[in-house]
């Protein structure tokens, strides 16, 4: 069994790289990650899964599979910076304080959210799952003997 799984040990680790790719997808999806920049997550979690297949079903697709994982880990370090970006807009809300007539202030609450409008902000290391996932496959495709 120890032969086994060294031998065939960079495929399974390209295939469960796959299928964690597969699992992100489906949580961006779920999650109706697709507007605007916000579409470039499920693309590349579904690059990914195909480069995954790419590297594995065809040895000549094997360098062309390791870019387009890279590429992938790119695009988790631009999700990170986008992230990061909404995070600190979120973080830093407007101050509403209600002043009486004698200047006093008294301390007071935003409102409800308004219609298009979602609470809290993106988990700003998200991102880095696609770029984990990237750099794990892109390593596994390399080491993968042909």
């Amino acid at each position: 069994m120890g032969e086994v799984l060294q031998k065939r040990f960079p495929d399974m680790v390209a295939l469960f790289t796959g299928l964690g790719f597969l699992t992100v997808l489906a949580e961006l999806v779920l999650m109706d990650h697709r507007e605007g920049i916000r579409i470039l997550a499920p693309l590349a979690a579904g690059l990914g899964a195909g480069a995954i297949l790419l590297g594995l079903g065809f040895p000549r697709g094997r360098v062309w599979a390791t870019g387009l994982l890279l590429l992938v880990g790119g695009m988790g370090l631009l999700g990170l910076v986008e992230h990061m970006q909404e995070a600190l807009e979120a973080s830093s809300p407007s101050v509403v304080r209600l002043v009486d007539e004698e200047g006093w202030e008294y301390p007071a609450y935003p409102g409800p959210l308004r219609e298009g409008e979602k609470e809290g902000s993106p988990p700003p290391l998200a991102p880095l799952a696609l770029s984990g996932l990237g750099l794990l496959g892109a390593l596994a495709l390399h080491a993968r003997k042909p």
